[in-house]
């Protein structure tokens, strides 16, 4: 089994997140903290978990004390597997060696910090809160502190952000030696600041120049010795985030807290995502209100589909013929227009998306699932 928890205190939000998260909140975390603990002693949850994640949000925000409570409430539960995952989403400037250190000493084993680009101009613009000098003092503190499994998040397509600029920030990135790098293409979400900019003029790169830097950074990557398992994610041999890799597996997980979502055995859970009402419930013995859908079969054939194929490993052929399955002749049609376009490919029995069609691998899913 497997558990998120969502951590949603920033102290700003970023222009392009459309991920539930509060500023100016931070005098709640402990009253939060608290109330996860509660959700997770009433839950159903069985172990043992072989991976946790703490994301945001920003959960190093978190005192490290909080984060030990609620490893200690998840232990209680269900228990650890001996080689247990704890991952912890973290933003350079709030962390320093004493506070790394401490989160270790809870039992957080992986960190992944969101450096974004190295470049001044193009992290104001996206209202981040750190220059690259706070990355790769973050990096060395993490590393003094004992982690030995560091991801760093870059974006490409950014505003401002010049092939030159991108490659100088992925070398960069690459230059510290994480063990995993994530690689996110900018995606402009409505109802963000970012949006609202670029309804206003704010120009950003092409899509034909995104690619071209995609397509750089897959083949520079790969001389670095880094492994692209899935779309967006490069890790050394072995070290790839197993907790993410066991969703794109399709595997069951827990999600806790403000507007986390989990699936367990067919059933899916939400949360809503009003703070002071979560712990509103939480505290008031009552229990937390999940929403819970029943999955159909053909709602879990598609997403076996749609995630197998964000991956290294594709989908087993024999997992699309229950998709197929009772929907139009169309369907199948798709997926032989794509293995002639070059952009599948069909081997030893599995589907996988081909180096050149990860770039376009929404539009790919448009196809199958029209």
């Amino acid at each position: 089994m497997n558990a998120y928890l969502h951590i949603p205190f920033c102290t700003s939000i970023c222009s392009y997140c459309d991920f539930t998260s509060f500023a100016g909140q931070e005098g709640r975390m402990g009253a939060y903290a608290d109330a996860l603990c509660l959700e997770i002693a009433g839950s159903d949850l069985a172990g043992p978990l072989e991976t946790v994640y703490f994301g945001g949000g920003t959960p190093s925000l978190l005192p490290p004390e909080k984060v030990g409570r609620i490893l200690e409430a998840l232990r209680a539960k269900a228990g650890f597997d001996p080689e247990v995952e704890i991952s912890m989403e973290a933003n350079p400037e709030t962390v320093d060696a004493d506070r790394l250190g401490r989160y270790r000493a809870s039992g957080v084993n992986r960190l992944s910090f969101g450096a974004q680009a190295m470049q001044k101009e193009i992290l104001k613009k996206l209202g981040r809160g750190h220059e690259w000098d706070r990355v790769e003092q973050a990096f060395g503190s993490a590393r003094k502190a004992g982690f030995q499994n560091v991801n760093l998040d870059l974006m490409l397509g950014l505003p401002g952000q010049s092939p030159e600029m991108f490659r100088e920030s992925l070398q960069g990135a690459a230059a510290l030696g994480p063990e995993h790098l994530s690689l996110y293409a900018l995606q402009v979400e409505e109802g963000t600041p970012l949006a609202r900019q670029v309804a206003e003029g704010l120009a950003l790169p092409n899509e034909d120049e995104a690619a071209d830097e995609y397509a750089w950074a897959q083949d520079f990557l790969a001389r670095q010795g880094f492994e692209q398992y899935e779309v967006s994610n490069f890790s050394r041999p072995g070290r790839p985030c197993r907790h993410n890799w066991n969703i794109w597996r399709g595997g069951d997980y827990w999600g806790f807290g403000v507007s986390a979502v989990g699936t367990v055995k067919g059933i899916r859970h939400s949360h809503g995502e009003d703070l002071a009402e979560y712990i509103r419930q939480a505290q008031g013995g009552e229990g937390v209100t999940l929403q819970r859908e029943i999955l159909p079969a053909p709602v879990r054939a598609w997403e076996k589909v749609m995630l197998g194929l964000r991956t290294r490993e594709g989908v087993e052929e024999s997992a699309v013929e229950p998709y197929l399955r009772g929907r139009s002749a169309t369907h199948g049609e798709g997926f032989k227009r794509l293995l002639k376009e070059g952009l599948l490919s069909l081997s030893n029995g599995r589907y996988q998306v081909s180096p050149k069609g990860y770039f376009v691998l929404n539009g790919i899913l448009g196809v199958l699932a029209a």
